[in-house]
């Protein structure tokens, strides 16, 4: 069964640059944004209680605006979420499969797991091992 992908349903702020975003496939992603808006200036904005809490889904769901202009898109927010739950690995992942455009079946058959464990890999669901990792560079150097 082909799932659509995530997208965004809420945004729940919390204390401080803090929030709950609920998606379309029932995660709820608890996102500290703080590292952002120190960052990165379009985010400044943020810092402020009462902007912070203007955030809202926007594109059908695809991202997360602010009405100071500032947003995020869902597949950025995910990493986001993985990053600052130690799954830097999983974040890695995301962007090998990613930048080399292989679809979930294409990157289980580069690296020899299934559909559903790539599936697993990008959501967060299944933490990405150091073998996979290197499977997926040994890909690359195959490939290249």
């Amino acid at each position: 069964m082909k799932k659509n992908a995530a997208r965004i349903e809420t945004f729940n702020p919390e204390n401080g640059m803090i929030a709950v975003v609920g998606l379309s496939d029932g995660r709820e992603l608890r996102v500290d944004f703080s590292g952002l808006a120190h960052r990165l200036t379009v985010f400044a904005p943020l810092e402020r209680p009462n902007e912070f809490a203007t955030g809202a889904p926007a594109d059908f769901g695809w991202s997360l605006e602010w009405k100071c202009g500032a947003s995020l898109d869902v597949d950025r927010l995910i990493e986001l979420a993985l990053e600052q739950a130690g799954m830097v690995a999983n974040v890695e992942f995301r962007r090998w499969q990613d930048a080399h455009h292989l679809s979930l079946t294409e990157a289980a058959s580069a690296i020899g797991v299934t559909r559903r464990t790539v599936s697993q890999y990008r959501t967060g669901a299944r933490p990405v091992s150091r073998t996979v990792a290197l499977a997926c560079k040994g890909w690359e150097v195959e490939a290249a």
